[in-house]
């Protein structure tokens, strides 16, 4: 009897080798999907509420709350720059600060223009954000429209 040859059947090295790239792969979608997910979660999450402006003349107050409705804790914002739109363009705001709560997770902040900002003005404030058990803050651009009771 003579011995007959199969030609066109997969070697089992390269059965092996396809499982094991698919499991590679699987492995490396799953490891991004959950790494993508995790660092998503811990980010805090700010609203900008109450913001009305005050004064006339030439000095005029924005004053603002920034709430974190996320569900990781923030030890500390601060306000470092805040622009209004005026009526001749955009003014900058002179000293900005916010007193933040960590009992309640907001922050009142403030800040003096000498231009006059007036009803429905977009604002723009560039907040540090310090996350509980973060060392490095966070710099967060806020954009919101001031009303003036």
């Amino acid at each position: 009897m003579k011995a007959e040859r199969r030609f066109g059947g997969i070697p089992p090295l390269v059965t092996v080798l396809i499982t094991i790239a698919a499991v590679v792969a699987a492995s490396l979608v799953a490891w991004f999907m959950w790494s993508s997910s995790k660092s998503a979660t811990q980010q805090p999450i700010l609203e900008v509420a109450n913001a009305y402006v005050s004064g006339s003349g030439t000095t005029y107050t924005v004053s603002f709350v920034i709430r974190n409705v996320g569900a990781v804790q923030i030890s500390s914002v601060s306000l470092l720059e805040i622009t209004c739109d005026s009526g001749s363009g955009p003014v900058s705001g002179s000293s900005p600060s916010c007193t933040f709560s960590s009992t309640t997770q907001t922050a009142s902040c403030r800040a003096t223009f000498s231009a006059s900002i007036s009803d429905g003005a977009t604002c723009y404030a560039q907040v540090s954000v310090t996350p509980s058990g973060a060392s490095n803050p966070s710099a967060v651009m806020l954009t919101f429209k001031v009303a003036k009771p």
